[in-house]
C-alpha cells in the first residue's frame, strides 16, 4: 500500500472509483449509481431527493456495526432514530393518517419479498482494487438477513446480483465465476460485522477498526464542542496500562531467567573444557602405549635376528682361523 504515503493528497489511498445502490431507501427497482472516478465530489440535490440516504448508504458499508452507526446525520435534523437498515430495505418513505384513525401508518415502496444491494468500488494508484458489497434479505420469518463481502475485482450490482435468490445459490454463482482456478480469491463472503470490519480495516491500511467510528462521527459533525473530549473518545485507543504493566513483567522475568541460563550454560562449557583437554591427550598417551606395546613385541624378535646373525658371524670367524698342526713325538 505504498500509495497510502503518497505526497498527493488527491490521490492517495484507496479512492471511491463509483458506489451503487439497488432497493435501498427511495432508490426503487433500478440500480442507481454515482461516478466520483476518485476525485474530490459534492453531492447535491433538491430537499427530500435521497442524498442523506445515498450517504447512509455509503455509511453502512463503511461503517458495519450497528452500534457504531447513526443514520441521516447529514440532514440537519436531530437523531431520532427513524431510520433503521430495515426502513431503507423496504422504502419507507412517510407517514400518513387516515381518516377517523388517530394512529399513523408507514408508506413504503417494498415488502418484505425484496432484497437490497449496496456495493461501492474503490481503487488506488498501486492499481489495487477493493469493491465492498451487502446485501439484505428477509427470512420466512421475517428477520432481516446480512451477507457480507469484499472482492478485489470491480463488481456491480446489474451484472453480479441480479440473480438473487434466498437459499444462497447467488453466492455460489459469484464463487464459480471469480474464484474457479485462482489460487488467491477474488471474492470474500465474510460473516458477520466483525469480521468484516477487520478485513476491510487491513485492506485500506488503518491502524485500528476505531477508525470507522470515527469515519461515522465526521461524516455528519457539525458543532464541535469539545474538541478534548471528541479526540479522546473517538481517535485515542483506549489502553490496560495495569495488564501492559504485568505483561512487562512476566517478559522481564522471562527475560532474566533466560539470561541466567545462559550464563550458567556458558559456565558449564568453561568448564568442560579442560575436560576435554585432559581427554584429548589421555588418548594421545593411550595411542603411544600401544604404539610402545607393539614395538616392545617385535624387539623380541629383532633380538633374535640380531643373535643369530652374531653367532653365524663368530662361527664363520672361528671357520677361517687355521688350525695348527699336530705334533708327534
Amino acid at each position: 500500500m505504498l500509495s497510502l504515503f503518497s505526497t498527493s493528497s488527491d490521490k492517495a489511498g484507496f479512492r471511491l472509483q463509483y458506489m451503487e445502490v439497488f432497493n435501498w431507501g427511495t432508490f426503487d427497482e433500478k440500480v442507481f449509481r454515482i461516478n466520483p472516478q476518485g476525485n474530490n465530489s459534492l453531492l447535491t440535490g433538491a430537499n427530500a431527493s435521497g442524498k442523506s440516504t445515498y450517504i447512509d448508504a455509503l455509511l453502512t458499508l463503511m461503517v458495519p456495526a450497528k452500534k457504531d452507526r447513526f443514520y441521516n446525520q447529514s440532514s440537519g435534523v436531530d437523531k431520532k432514530g427513524n431510520r433503521t437498515e430495515e426502513t431503507y430495505v423496504l422504502g419507507h418513505y412517510g407517514n400518513i393518517q387516515e381518516e377517523g384513525k388517530s394512529s399513523t401508518s408507514t408508506q413504503k415502496l417494498r415488502d418484505k419479498n425484496t432484497y437490497s444491494v449496496i456495493l461501492a468500488h474503490f481503487k488506488n494508484t498501486d492499481l489495487k482494487f477493493v469493491t465492498l458489497f451487502q446485501v439484505r434479505w428477509f427470512s420466512s420469518s421475517g428477520e432481516l438477513n446480512r451477507q457480507f463481502g469484499i472482492a478485489h475485482v470491480p463488481l456491480e450490482i446489474e451484472k453480479d446480483f441480479r440473480d438473487f435468490d434466498s437459499k444462497g445459490l447467488w453466492k455460489r454463482r459469484l464463487d464459480k465465476a471469480y474464484n474457479s482456478n485462482t489460487t488467491k480469491k477474488k471474492i470474500e463472503f465474510i460473516e458477520g460485522p466483525t469480521a468484516y470490519a477487520e478485513r476491510m480495516t487491513s485492506l485500506f491500511g488503518m491502524r485500528s477498526v476505531k477508525a470507522l467510528s470515527l469515519f461515522n462521527q465526521v461524516v455528519g459533525v457539525k458543532v464541535l464542542e469539545d474538541l478534548d473530549e471528541f479526540i479522546r473518545t473517538n481517535m485515542l485507543e483506549e489502553l490496560d496500562a495495569e495488564t501492559e504493566f504485568i505483561q512487562l513483567k512476566e517478559s522481564f522475568l522471562t527475560l532474566m531467567d533466560a539470561k541466567t541460563n545462559i550464563e550458567k550454560a556458558k559456565e558449564q562449557i568453561k568448564q568442560l573444557i579442560p575436560i576435554n583437554e585432559i581427554a584429548q591427550k589421555l588418548t594421545n598417551i593411550q595411542v603411544d602405549l600401544q604404539q610402545l606395546e607393539k614395538t616392545k613385541e617385535t624387539s623380541v624378535y629383532w633380538f633374535a635376528k640380531k643373535g643369530v646373525e652374531l653367532g653365524k658371524k663368530e662361527l664363520a670367524h672361528f671357520a677361517a682361523i687355521p688350525k695348527p698342526s699336530p705334533v708327534f713325538q
